[in-house]
This record gives C-alpha cells, structure tokens and sequence, in this order.
C-alpha cells in the first residue's frame, strides 16, 4: 500500500505534542506506511481572550463561535500557506496527493477546512471535528476546481457549548455551494471535544480513501528514520509553525486512556523519565563538574503541554545546569469553566478569565492538583536530590500551582518562579504553611500589559506572602501581556544559579 501522510492541527491554545498519542488509536494495519505530522501553532495574541498571546493560527474574535460570529479571513488565509508549505514538502518526497489527509479539532478544524479547499491539488481528505468555516462565501472564488473534488468529513457535537453546533450545521450549504462533498455526522451528548467513536470512524474513514488511492499509485519505499525531526528551536511571537517530531510508525510514547475529552486523553505525568540528568556530588567548589544534582520542575499554563515547552531549557546555557535534571508534566484533561466547561489540559479549574485580583477561587481542585505535584517532589528527593536543590517554575495557571505546591510542602524548596501567575487560595490557607515552607524564596514576574492575568492580580501576592512571612522578589516587565520573554527567562536562570552556588557551598 501506498505511503500515507496524516497531518494533524490541533484547537486553540493546545500543541502539537499534546496530540501526538491519538495516533495510537489507529491500530489498523492499514496505517503501517503512515507518517503522521502533529505540528503547533505559533505564539499570536488572540481577540477573544482579551488579547492574551498563545498557540493560536489564526486570530478568533470571539467565542462561543456561533452563526454569524465574525472571522479574520486574512489571518486564515496566512496560516493556510503555512499548512500547504508542509503538504508541498510532503508531496515533494514522494507522498501521492491523495494520500494525504488533513485533519483539526476546533480551529484546527477550520484551518483544516480552509487549507484543504484552497489547495491546487486534490487530497485524500480533510477531517474536521468541532470545527467552523473560517471565511465568507466570497471566498468560494478562489477555491481551485481539483480542490473541490477533496471530499470532508465534519464531526461535531450537538451540546457543544464553544462551537456550537450551528455554526456545524453552517458548512453543509456553505460546501455545497462551492461544489464539495461533505459527510457531516452528529454525536449526540458530545461536547467541544473528541470521542473515541469519531476517531474509530475516521480512521475507516481515511482507510477507505487509502484504499482506492493506492490503487492508482506506485508503492513507495517507506524505510526511513522511524523520527524526523523538524525544526524545534523557540520562535518568536507570530513567527512560523513549529512542528513536533515526525513519526513514521505509531508508537506509545505515553500511557493514554481514552476519554471522551478534547485530547482525548489524560497524561499520567508521574512516570515521566528523566530529560537530562547526570548524578553529581554535592560539594563547596563552585566547579559545575562537582555542584549538587538539580531538579528544575516546569509547570505549563491552562491548555498547553509539557512537551511544548520543553525548548525552554535550551535557554540555561551555564554550565551550572549541566547537572540539572528537568521535568516537562503535562495536565490532565478537565473540563475548564472560564471557557464554558470545555475539556483541556488543566491543571485545576479556572472559574473565569480574564483574572483580577477578587476572581472567585477554586481551591478543592487546586488542593488535588497540589498532591500530584507533591509526589513528584517526593520521588526526586527519594531519589537523592537536597530539597534545596529542587525548583519549580510555572506559567500562568502552572505559575499559580507553582506557588500553591512551594508554599504546602513540608520542606524548604531552593525557590519558585511564577510567571504571570496568581494567588490561588484565600488568606485562611496561610495557617497550613509549614515553618520550612515559609523559608522558600518566590521570584514573581509579571508584564505589565498582561490582559488575561491583570499586573493587578500578580502585584496582590505582594502583601500575601508578606503576610504569610515568605520572601518574595517581583519583578515587573513593562510592555509584556501573558507571555513569557527571554529577559525573564535569562533572570530565572541567574537567579537559580544562584540559589544553586549558595547550596552547594552550605551543603
């Protein structure tokens, strides 16, 4: 059978990485000569998060999408060139075009739809779940006659709350239209997310296409490296895909249970392996050779992955880290109530954004998420790192997990960075800070532009840990919203340098 290419896009604010296990749902041998592409989106501020920057391809001006909301075709139309800049390179390897399958949950999905259609050529097939039609009728124009014979499956869920199912049901006379053939299937009781059931239809959906492609094209040679990997250095705000690894073969990379949840699956995060660890001896010398073993625990921000930003610690270039031992978790799939109960990767729930000072608190599923983090501190201090040398540092919802974990474990921690982060309990919990929990110095650092995270939110944790008698350094960023900049980044890792030469030379 014919190679086949499956590039998959994934919703807004989600990644690549996060995606990469429902390739583990197509067990047909069918999809043996398949390579599957999970690329993420660019950093973009994004309109109906009140401009707060993350994984975005295009701009959305405003959720719930519905009929009739309004759309940004020209950052559409951008991000589509993007997605035919990938199919191009596939095909000039060799892929037949109609082996090649598009797929996209939410706006992935319409960015699915737009780049199928606006392509030159025919392709095997676009899959869209929970998606919408990401540009007027006027449009239609502009849509290559051979694209129009790519045939669509659309998936949506009639209780979903983010993209209505209307704004489904709009594609139907939209593609009709313009020429094109679509299987729309409805899944009652589904929300914005995936279920099991759409992937094991699209999958003898895609299979069935496979089949009456490969009939007309050669069969090509599929030996090659089991991973190719694409280009993972940090990008810019705005700039370029960056894509995850390429695999040529499914593989389990994690330990996955099928949900009916946006990613459709929960990262058991606790048995990560190491990414970078090497065993030292703790000793006075400030050579990096002979400095205590670090653990650096990284916490991402509400519907992103550990996978994701796992390029940050290309930054800490020292030699200080080259015994340090980093940790990327990546959070459950819960449903989320400042984005209308959607499923994502959450590490507890946000009753709403953007956040200020006074928003409401969810601590019971905080105080959970907490106990998670707690046993992944523990197995590294059984595994014979110093309290002391152990750092937790988080973004957003992780930044305020990361405070909520420093502040309620027993020990003294070597620190914890927020970035953009907030308080995420009420002033009664300060009675439950251990005396050694209390000596764990915080580094706080917050732009002051941050329109999902107000400056004033982060600026309140100033007299809470005065209260609670923690010390704290702030550091403010003018011009920055909710993002992370290399300045920060730089800081954060003379600060731990720091803190590290201190240990090692008391230790």
């Amino acid at each position: 059978m014919a190679r086949t290419f499956i590039l998959w896009l994934h919703g807004l604010g989600d990644s690549g990485p996060a995606n990469e296990s429902i390739q583990t749902v197509f067990k047909s041998p069918e999809f043996k000569n398949t390579s599957w592409l999970f690329p993420s989106a660019p950093f973009n501020p994004v309109t109906c998060n009140n401009g707060a920057v993350m994984r975005s391809w295009f701009d959305v001006p405003e959720l719930p999408f519905k009929v009739g909301s309004p759309i940004d075709e020209s950052s559409v139309l951008e991000a589509a060139k993007n997605v035919h800049a990938i199919i191009d390179q596939e095909i000039a390897e060799g892929t037949n075009p109609e082996n090649v399958f598009i797929c996209g949950l939410s706006q992935g999905g319409a960015l699915t739809l737009a780049s199928v259609l606006l392509y030159p050529k025919t392709l095997g097939g676009g899959a869209v779940l929970s998606g919408w039609v990401p540009f007027s009728s006027s449009v239609i124009s502009q849509f290559p006659e051979e694209a129009k014979k790519t045939p669509i499956l659309w998936s949506h869920g009639t209780d979903d709350r983010m993209v209505l199912f209307e704004a489904g049901q709009a594609a139907l006379p939209f593609l009709k239209e313009a020429g094109v053939t679509c299987e729309f299937k409805s899944y009652p009781g589904l929300g914005h997310s995936i279920s099991n059931k759409e992937l094991k239809y699209i999958e003898s959906w895609i299979k069935r296409r496979m089949k009456r492609s490969s009939s007309t094209c050669l069969h090509l040679n599929c030996l090659k490296e089991m991973f190719h990997s694409r280009d993972r250095s940090p990008k810019k705000n705005g700039e370029g895909m960056r894509t995850s690894s390429r695999l040529k073969k499914p593989i389990v990379l994690l330990t996955i249970a099928l949900l009916s949840s946006v990613f459709v699956f929960v990262i058991y995060f606790l048995n990560k392996s190491d990414l970078s660890s090497t065993s030292g001896i703790s000793s006075s010398s400030r050579n990096p050779d002979s400095m205590a073993r670090t653990f650096i625990l990284w916490l991402h921000g509400l519907g992103d992955s550990g996978p994701a930003n796992e390029p940050i610690k290309t930054l800490f270039r020292s030699p200080e880290f080259r015994n340090t031992k980093w940790l990327f978790p990546s959070a459950p799939s819960n449903p989320v109530s400042c984005n209308y109960g959607a499923v994502m990767p959450s590490w507890f729930d946000i009753p709403e954004l953007p956040l200020t000072a006074g928003s409401p608190k969810d601590e019971s599923s905080l105080l959970k998420a907490v106990t998670n983090i707690h046993a992944i501190i523990d197995k590294e201090i059984a595994g014979g790192i110093n309290p002391e040398n152990v750092y937790i540092c988080g973004f957003s919802q992780g930044g305020a997990l990361t405070l909520a974990s420093v502040l309620l474990y027993p020990k003294a921690l070597g620190g914890g960075s927020v970035f953009s982060g907030w308080i995420p309990f009420n002033s009664s919990i300060i009675n439950q800070f251990t005396e050694d929990a209390k000596k764990t110095p915080i580094l706080w650092s917050h732009g002051i532009d941050d329109k999902t995270v107000l400056f004033e939110a982060g600026q309140a944790a100033l007299p809470f840990l005065q209260q609670a008698g923690v010390t704290c350094e702030f550091k403010a960023y003018p011009d920055l919203g909710h993002s992370i900049s290399n300045k920060e980044l730089q800081y954060l890792e003379s600060w731990i340098k720091q803190r590290m030469q201190s240990s090692s030379s008391s230790s």
